[in-house]
Order: structure tokens, then C-alpha cells, then sequence
């Protein structure tokens, strides 16, 4: 016989003694047959599902509910895993077959969750927004629920929804940034401004900046209010302190607040401009000249010493330069705003969608002010 340590000697005649009290008191015949059922249902259907049978498992699986109320943590986690992997039918097969049988209130709100997500992935909204409303009435899972629905509404820009849905976050102190709020208001405002409601606009916009004092969107909408009603100074006004606190919006307004403040002050207002860049750093400046550039405007007088600095300090730009030999400035300036009016001139910082224009919430990702100047210059 092996020599084998004293300990394992030990486990062995524990095994034997145990063994043999078992079949003496049978033990075995005592333990709940459901178990035994629960066991072969649950092996079956890790096979099935280890062997790429989905429908199988599924079945297999399903069939644990009867056979054991324990398995409930099983069904979310295989509902989860199903949807994850894009397999949406099978996931609302798990959890409506979950709401059709006796559950606690506990469980039955995140079976409606669950269910929720699964009609979500699928697209199909309005059924996830009544399982949601069910779901917000109770305390339990009610954030969860809401910050749902916020989106939700956001998908369908249902604007009030979803800033009722804010509010509601908002008591329970799991709302996103007021920031989110104050756009919901300026979606509003634009809103009824496309449809000649000016006073309610301006009701919302005066919300929006209860929400958040330096809020460049409401100036915009405001200046836009301005110009409407014939007072341009006003416009100008509004415009220039937007593009001061949201320098990232020169690419799209800068054109805008010239043609508004007129000839006679233009090179004023590109003054003041430059000044603001040079005084903040350098990527302020290389953006106003990027704009300046693309909208031809080489020859203000204001713009002529930043330009030649900006092109002297960008690569890529020096390049054009050196391509076009003794050119005359003129001439290489017309060559990099035309490669500028082309580029790409914002990209998201969450999910690096990229656009020639500017938006509040990116259309990639869905989030809010994450646009940030990024142009990509790429030559001919």
C-alpha cells in the first residue's frame, strides 16, 4: 500500500464512516426530491446553453420556476446575459414568463424592470414606459425607474416629460447636472420660438437661467429673440457674451455675430476677440482664427498678426504654407480656409462622435455639452 500522510488516512476513514451511516439511516432517501429535480433541469440546461442551444436552455431553464422558487436569481441573471448579447426576444421570454407566475412585491418590480430594459433594447418604447410608470410608483427601485424614463423621453424628445422626470430625480438627489434641466427649458423655448410663441419662450429661458446662471444656450435663444423683435445692439450683446463664456461655439456663430454687429464694428468686436483668446491660452486663439479662416476673413486687419502665429505653431498649416513656396499671404490664407470650410471642426469627448456643426447633445452618445472644438485639418 502507498505511504500516504496520517491526515489523508484520516479523510478517508471519515469518508468510509460517513458513507456507511448514510446508507444505514438513509439518509439520501430524506432530502426533497425537488431538489433532486431542481439539480438535473439546472445541469440539463448549462449544457444546452455550453453547447450553443439557446432555445433548449431556455426551456430547461424556464422550467425551474416551478420546480424551485429559488431559481429567481438565475432567471435575471440569464434575462441579463440574453439581452446583452443582443438576444431580446429570448430576454422578455424569461421575464414575462417570471411576471406570469406568484411573486413577492420585491420581485415582481424588478421582473417589471427587467421586462422594461428588454422592450428598451428592442425599441419598443411605450411598453417600456408604462412598465416604468408601475415601477416609479414604489420605492424601492423608483430612481432606477425614473433615470429610465428621462431617457426615454430624451429618445423621443418629449422635452416636459423628461424635465418632470428631472424634477422627480432631483427630490430624491439622483438628477443629472441642472445643466440637463436648463436645455430641457431652451428645447422648450426653441420649441414654441419655431412657432411664434416668443413670450412663452421667454418664459422658459428666464427658467433656464434659474437653473444655471452662466448658460450660454438661453443667450443664444435670446440674442435670436432680439433680432426678431429688430433690436440687433441687444443681439450683438447677447452673442458676444455667449461666445465669450463658450468659445467652442465661434465656429457656428462668429459669422452670425458679424453680420449683426455690421461693417462699422466689426473690427471692433475682432479686436475684443483676439484680446479674450490671447489673455486665455492659445487653443482659444488657434479656434478664433480656425473660424476666422473658413469664413475668408484673412483680411481684417484685427485677425492678420494672430493668423501668421497660429500658422507658424500648427503643422499642418505650416505645411500649406511651404507647399505654396513664395506665395503671397493672401493667397496661403485662402488655401487654409478652404481646407478649414471642409473640416470637421467639433468632436465628442464621450464617444468621439465628430461634426462640421455644433450641438448641444451629441447624436452619438446622447450626452449633453460634450462638443468640443476639434478640428482636422486634412490636406488635399
Amino acid at each position: 500500500m502507498p505511504d500516504l500522510p496520517l491526515y489523508v488516512w484520516g479523510l478517508i476513514v471519515g469518508a468510509l464512516v460517513v458513507g456507511i451511516l448514510a446508507g444505514h439511516f438513509g439518509w439520501g432517501r430524506r432530502w426533497p426530491r425537488r431538489l433532486g429535480r431542481f439539480h438535473a433541469e439546472y445541469l440539463t440546461g448549462l449544457d444546452y446553453l455550453i453547447s450553443e442551444q439557446p432555445d433548449r436552455a431556455l426551456d430547461s431553464f424556464l422550467k425551474l420556476v416551478d420546480a424551485n422558487a429559488d431559481t429567481l436569481e438565475t432567471h435575471f441573471a440569464l434575462g441579463s446575459l440574453y439581452r446583452r448579447r443582443g438576444e431580446v426576444e429570448r430576454a422578455i421570454r424569461v421575464h414575462r414568463n417570471l411576471l406570469s407566475r406568484p411573486l413577492s412585491p420585491e420581485h415582481r418590480e424588478q421582473a417589471r424592470l427587467a421586462l422594461a430594459h428588454d422592450y428598451l433594447r428592442a425599441g419598443v418604447l411605450d411598453r417600456a414606459e408604462g412598465l416604468l410608470r408601475q415601477v416609479s410608483e414604489g420605492a424601492r427601485l423608483r430612481t432606477r425607474a425614473l433615470e429610465t424614463l428621462r431617457v426615454i423621453y430624451e429618445r423621443q424628445r418629449d422635452w416636459a416629460q423628461a424635465l418632470d422626470a428631472h424634477r422627480r430625480l432631483a427630490a430624491l438627489d439622483a438628477a443629472p447636472p441642472p445643466s440637463v434641466a436648463a436645455h430641457y427649458l431652451c428645447e422648450l423655448a426653441t420649441y414654441h420660438l419655431e412657432r411664434g410663441d416668443v413670450d412663452e419662450a421667454r418664459r422658459l429661458l428666464r427658467r433656464a437661467r434659474r437653473e444655471v446662471a452662466v448658460f450660454p444656450r438661453a443667450a443664444v435663444l435670446r440674442a435670436q429673440i432680439a433680432e426678431r423683435e429688430g433690436n440687433a445692439a441687444l443681439a450683438v450683446r447677447l452673442l458676444a457674451w455667449a461666445l465669450q463664456e463658450s468659445p467652442k461655439l465661434l465656429h457656428d456663430e462668429l459669422a452670425h455675430l458679424l453680420r449683426l454687429a455690421g461693417d462699422a464694428v466689426r473690427d471692433k468686436l475682432l479686436e475684443e476677440l483676439v484680446s479674450r483668446a490671447e489673455q486665455r491660452d492659445f487653443a482659444e486663439l488657434k479656434g478664433l482664427v480656425f473660424a476666422a479662416l473658413a469664413l475668408s476673413l484673412a483680411q481684417a486687419a484685427p485677425l492678420r498678426s494672430s493668423i501668421e502665429k497660429v500658422i507658424g505653431q500648427e503643422p499642418t498649416l505650416n505645411a500649406v504654407r511651404e507647399a505654396a513656396g513664395g506665395a503671397a499671404f493672401e493667397y496661403v490664407a485662402a488655401e487654409i480656409g478652404a481646407l478649414l470650410a471642409r473640416a470637421e471642426a467639433y468632436r465628442c469627448g464621450d464617444c468621439g462622435f465628430a461634426a462640421r456643426r455644433f450641438h448641444w447633445q451629441c447624436p452619438g452618445c446622447q450626452s449633453w455639452d460634450s462638443f468640443e472644438t476639434y478640428v482636422i485639418v486634412k490636406l488635399r
